[in-house]
Parts: structure tokens; C-alpha cells; sequence
């Protein structure tokens, strides 16, 4: 009878072991509070408004097939006319990559595909590789375009 216990003790532990060692569900990749600011424009915009300010969050899903971008802003010198990610550092300025498509009040959200995705010159090619190097951070950056500041009034790395 002991052996008998024995035994199937020792199953139920090898099956517990072997459902324990299956991989967890995938988890969303998420860039939160990003802090947009006329300072992180390459070169900040002297016309900025005095109390330019905004927040993104980047959201990529488990499944890599999209990028979710929610930003709040204050502040601006005027009106948004034109947002999106561009490829790059913090060093420079990238070309666009993600254009938004308006309305752009604050908040919005905007999800963005395959089918949005724009390759330039020094970007990856296609929008798999760019969701790639956007995971591991410091690869693209969310910014913000007004009538004062067409090159970008505020700008948050994604990192």
C-alpha cells in the first residue's frame, strides 16, 4: 500500500513539474508615463508654449501586430495639426514612421498596424523589425507638431 502512495505521490509531482514549466502567458510590452516636453525636441522649438507639457503611453500587445499610443497634453503654443512616431534617438531627429491620423484632442489613442507603417531612410524595413528594436527601447519617439512648432513642439523617448 505504501508503495502505492508512493507512486502516485511521485506522478502527481512529475505532472506538477511538467505543468509548471509551461510558459505563462505573454504580457504587453509597456512604455507608461512618458514625459513629453519642448527640452526633448532635437532642437527645442523657441516658440514652445512656456507651459508645453504631455504624457504617452506605448503599449505593444503579446501578439506584436500593433502599437497603441495614448498621449495628454497642455499647454501647446496651438493646435496639434500633426503627430506620430519616428524612428531614432534622442540624439537626432528621425524620419516619421507611425503618422497619426487626426482628430488630436487631448487625450486621444491611436492604434497603429502593418498596413501604417512607413520605412525611410536608416529604419527597419518592415514594421515586424521596428516593433523589434521599439521593445528594446530608446529606438523611436512620440512627438507632437504644432503651426508654431512644425518640427515638434514636445517629444517623449520611448524607453
Amino acid at each position: 500500500m505504501k508503495r502505492v502512495l508512493v507512486s502516485v505521490f511521485l506522478v502527481a509531482v512529475a505532472i506538477g513539474v511538467a505543468c509548471s514549466n509551461d510558459e505563462s502567458p505573454a504580457q504587453p510590452k509597456v512604455f507608461s508615463n512618458l514625459s513629453m516636453t519642448a527640452q526633448n525636441e532635437t532642437p527645442p522649438c523657441t516658440d514652445a508654449g512656456v507651459a508645453a507639457t504631455g504624457s504617452a503611453t506605448v503599449t505593444i500587445p503579446p501578439d506584436d501586430q500593433s502599437v497603441v499610443v495614448a498621449v495628454t497634453y497642455s499647454g501647446l503654443s496651438t493646435p496639434v495639426f500633426m503627430a506620430h512616431i519616428h524612428s531614432g534617438t534622442s540624439a537626432a531627429a528621425g524620419p516619421i514612421v507611425l503618422p497619426f491620423t487626426a482628430p488630436f484632442d487631448s487625450p486621444f489613442t491611436k492604434t497603429l498596424t502593418a498596413s501604417d507603417y512607413t520605412p525611410g531612410t536608416g529604419t527597419p524595413p518592415d514594421f515586424a523589425s521596428f516593433v523589434t528594436a521599439l521593445k528594446a527601447g530608446g529606438a523611436g519617439y512620440v512627438n507632437l507638431h504644432t503651426e508654431a512648432c512644425r518640427p515638434g513642439e514636445i517629444r517623449a523617448e520611448i524607453q
